[in-house]
């Protein structure tokens, strides 16, 4: 029964919205087609006056009359004016001498009077058409001079009421109403039958035409992108095969609890009520960083859930991360180049002056220094560069890097992508905590009994009451809890998470520099496991916390 009531007042709906249509467009041209008329009947009348206004003005008795003797032109001029107005329709000839004193009136009384308008620029040769208030209403006349011999010698003005044009226009209007009406009718039918055929055409009923517009809202949203929808008991509505991938989701997760199948931080934004939920956000799903965009879904005032578009910043930080370490190696190469130069400079000085002795000890001392900038004893080459490019960092930063005299890669021990991911993850928050002037090292160690990675710091440290939020996603220690949105408090929350998933710990203690000690270790992968999940693109993902 409430299927069919609610079938029933959606094509009511249907039916209203066309005829509003086709009421709104049939108002529309009529105002349009009103529009034309009227300018078309005022320009008729307009075009009438100027002509009775012109004639009248040359006629030889008029001119005559208003040159010899003014005071007594109104007993010739108000006869001839009288008959142009009887003769053309107009409602009245005025005639006015050049004191501006009317000689000829449709009101006999108002003969020997001051016009009521102003006919000064008439006087000087101008003309006026244009709508004024005068004795007898509101009129659209046409002024103009009056000649004789070549010299102005008054003034006339005729005009017809506005009052009498508008009442032609009614007359307009109800000759157009009968079709107006017949259009409307017409129009009611069509909108009917149309109606009758879409819903017959596309055998759909109203609810399904609901959903079907709210899912394809959501993903006509945002294509190339993951694309989540949860109505308002928090289920899953809507998951397209993008947002799958990305969470990796499984098949059934359409219609589960939100809770069941998506990551802590996603349930947590798309639950927040908090106007900054609305902002795009980082967020932690599994190892991957993705920025997230969440919206209400709305449809007119009904509020069926929200969606929140997905797109993995981790695979787009992949190709910036290259960039970015391309060139720091060609700056560290170009510092390189341009401290060899120097150094030779100063070589050919002190040799080009007989210091011989002095040159062998700056020899000496070239080669025998190691340098910020020497070749690294880790085997690994991607482990290799990763450090020497931190170490280009550190460098602008004001920071010297060290790697531990006993760091070691045990022969055969693959540097998988979860090892790249953290290492760069410590290094990239010790640079920053350590500041200028400050020092960080790292001790690494990889073998067959499992890895260990362990960096330290001079910088402030972490309060061991902090110890336990560090890790969750959001917080920073640089400025305490924050949102994710600006790329803080996603790094050790990443880390903590590789480590879970290889079963190892993640301690901090104070280093011997001062600072913070952070030390991540797991056991080795069992033989055909994997140490990364497939697709996954966060290799070197570096997020400060």
């Amino acid at each position: 029964m409430d299927r069919k009531k609610n079938t029933r007042r959606f094509r009511v709906r249907i039916l209203f919205l066309q005829l509003a249509i086709v009421l709104i467009m049939l108002l529309s041209v009529s105002v349009i087609v009103m529009r034309v008329e009227i300018n078309r009947v005022e320009d008729a009348a307009f075009t009438r006056v100027a002509t009775v206004a012109s004639e009248t003005a040359q006629l030889e008795p008029v001119g005559t009359a208003l040159a010899e003797d003014p005071a007594k032109a109104s007993t010739v001029v108000a006869p001839l004016a009288h008959l142009a107005e009887s003769v053309s329709g107009v409602d009245y000839v005025t005639i006015a001498d050049m004191r501006g004193v009317r000689v000829a009136h449709p009101d006999p009384e108002q003969i020997g009077e001051q016009v009521s308008s102003d006919h000064g620029p008439i006087r000087e040769g101008e003309s006026f058409r244009g709508i004024e208030e005068g004795p007898l209403g509101v009129t659209l006349r046409v002024k103009q001079p009056v000649y004789h011999d070549s010299q102005i010698v008054g003034t006339i003005s005729v005009g017809i009421l506005q009052s009498k044009v508008r009442a032609n226009l009614v007359d307009i209007v109800w000759a157009f109403a009968p079709w107006i009406v017949l259009a409307v009718a017409i129009g009611s039918l069509a909108a009917a039958f149309v109606e009758r055929a879409i819903r017959r055409f596309y055998r759909i009923s109203p609810e399904e035409v609901d959903s079907l517009m709210q899912a394809q809202q959501a993903v006509l949203y945002s294509v190339s992108d993951g694309v989540l929808g949860v109505d308002g008991q928090g289920r899953l509505t809507l998951v397209n095969e993008e947002a799958r991938r990305l969470l990796e989701l499984p098949a059934d997760a359409v219609g589960r609890p939100a809770e069941e199948v998506l990551d802590q931080s996603l349930v947590e934004l798309l639950h927040s009520d908090s106007p900054a939920a609305e902002s795009v956000q980082n967020v932690l799903s599994g190892e991957r960083v993705l920025i997230a965009t969440r919206r209400e879904a709305m449809l007119g005032d009904k509020n069926y859930g929200r969606t929140v578009t997905l797109t993995d910043h981790t695979e787009l930080e992949d190709t910036l991360r290259e960039l970015s370490g391309q060139k720091s190696l060609t700056d560290t190469l170009r510092a390189q180049a341009h401290e060899f130069t120097n150094r030779l400079h100063l070589l050919s000085g002190l040799l080009s002056i007989g210091e011989y002795e002095e040159a062998k000890d700056h020899i000496r001392r070239f080669s025998g220094a190691t340098g910020e900038h020497s070749e690294t004893h880790l085997t690994d080459p991607t482990l290799s560069a990763l450090f020497i490019a931190k170490q280009a960092v550190a460098r602008e930063a004001g920071v010297r890097l060290e790697l531990h005299p006993s760091s070691a890669i045990i022969q055969g021990t693959v540097v998988d992508e979860d090892i790249i991911t953290v290492t760069a993850n410590l290094l990239a928050n010790a640079i920053e905590a350590a500041g200028d002037g400050g020092v960080v090292e790292l001790h690494f160690n990889a073998g067959p009994s499992g890895v260990r990675i362990a960096v330290s710091d001079s910088g402030p440290g972490i309060k061991e009451a902090d110890t336990d939020q560090v890790v969750q996603l959001g917080y920073s220690s640089k400025s305490g809890p924050q949102t994710a949105a600006h790329g803080r408090g996603i790094g050790l929350a990443l880390v903590d998470r590789i480590r879970t998933r290889r079963h190892g710990v993640l301690n901090f203690h104070t280093s011997d520099l001062g600072g913070a000690q952070v030390i991540a270790a797991w056991p080795p992968a069992p033989a055909g496991a994997r140490t990364h999940h497939a697709g996954d693109s966060a290799q070197g993902e570096q997020i400060n916390d």
